[in-house]
This record gives structure tokens, C-alpha cells and sequence, in this order.
């Protein structure tokens, strides 16, 4: 009966959908459609909505650019998905409001693409979804691209530089600041012992 045929052929179709969900991250996409595959566990943000959000919660905005077919971007997503950044980029996050568009989504006024069209790129807005331009990766080796990020690192350290702007204080960076200090401190220690042996 067609009825059969049908389920039958739904069985199979999500038999071949999952046999392929590794690869494709169908899992990931389907669990947040707005992740565009990298950082499944942030908060992201339709970018028709960031602004009302980031003038509610008074929170600058992350807006990453990207596609889904470009080489660097693929490459980005797989770095960030392996990296130790995963989780401080989650907790960073906690005090923008994220926006993450790709392919059709992307933004093509100019003022978000400052010094081009290329992609991936980071922009910083403030809440008025107005580009703090000052706000570029210190690290890039491309001059002409001063938005673009390869490195999840880099990016964390925009996102540092603009929560450092507004006087925003982040609790788990200051963990972070607490351990250099000691590390610092037993470093001082081992010389001043080493100092006394020589004596």
C-alpha cells in the first residue's frame, strides 16, 4: 500500500541521515540552527533581534561573519571545536549579546565590512549596533584584514579588550589573574632560593 511505502522509505531516509550525522554535525545544526557550526552551547542571537536585546541587557554585541563553503571559515570552526577556548569563549560570551550569520544571512551594509567583504571576520558593536572599529585582531598578520581572526585566542582577546572598555569585570578572567599572580609569586620564591644557595 502506498501508506507502507511511505514509512518505509522515511525509515530508510533517516537511517541514511543518521548514518551520515557525524560528518555533516546534522546533530549540532539541528540542536541549535543558529550556531552555523561553531559554538553549539552559546546563546546566539538572530541578528534581527540583537539590537532591542543589546539595548535591553545593555551589552555590546559579537557579530561574527561567515560561510558556510570558505576554507578559512571551516578551519576556524574546527580549531574553535578542539580548543581549550571553548570554554572561556562560552564564558566571555555570557556578556555580549552573540550573533553569529552566514551565507544568505550575512550583513552587507558597509558599515560591517570596514575594510572589505571578507570572511571569516569579528566585529565589535556597541548596543546601538554602531561598529567599534577601534576593536580589530592585534595579532593579524594580514594588515588589509584587520577583522579577520584564525586563531580562537585572538579572538578571545578582542572579546577581553572590549569587556576592558566598558568596565565590565568577568570573574572567571580574574581566576585566571589570581594563578598568574601565584605563578608569578613561587617564580620569585625559586630565585630568591636559588639567590641564597649561591651564598
Amino acid at each position: 500500500s502506498p501508506h507502507l511505502i511511505m514509512r518505509t522509505f522515511i525509515t530508510l531516509y533517516l537511517l541514511v541521515i543518521a548514518s551520515f550525522a557525524d560528518d555533516l554535525n546534522l546533530k549540532e545544526v539541528y540542536q541549535n540552527p543558529l550556531s552555523n557550526g561553531i559554538g553549539e552551547e552559546i546563546a546566539w542571537v538572530k541578528w534581527d533581534d540583537a539590537i532591542e536585546k543589546a539595548l535591553d541587557e545593555d551589552k555590546p554585541i559579537f557579530l561574527l561573519i561567515h560561510k558556510m563553503s570558505c576554507h578559512a571559515c571551516r578551519v576556524l570552526k574546527k580549531t574553535f571545536s578542539q580548543s581549550n577556548a571553548r570554554k572561556a569563549f562560552k564564558a566571555l560570551s555570557q556578556y555580549f549579546i552573540m550573533v553569529n550569520t552566514a551565507d544568505e544571512d550575512e550583513l552587507y551594509e558597509e558599515e560591517y565590512s570596514p575594510d572589505g567583504k571578507y570572511v571569516p571576520r569579528v566585529l565589535f558593536l556597541d548596543k546601538n549596533g554602531d561598529l567599534l572599529a577601534q576593536f580589530k585582531n592585534k595579532k593579524g598578520v594580514y594588515k588589509n584584514y584587520a577583522y579577520y581572526y584564525s586563531s580562537p585566542a585572538d579572538i578571545l582577546n578582542s572579546m577581553k579588550d572590549v569587556l576592558k572598555h566598558y568596565k565590565v569585570e568577568v570573574p572567571e578572567l580574574k581566576r585566571g589573574d589570581k594563578l598568574k599572580k601565584k605563578t608569578e609569586e613561587k617564580k620569585e620564591l625559586k630565585k630568591d632560593e636559588k639567590k641564597e644557595e649561591k651564598k
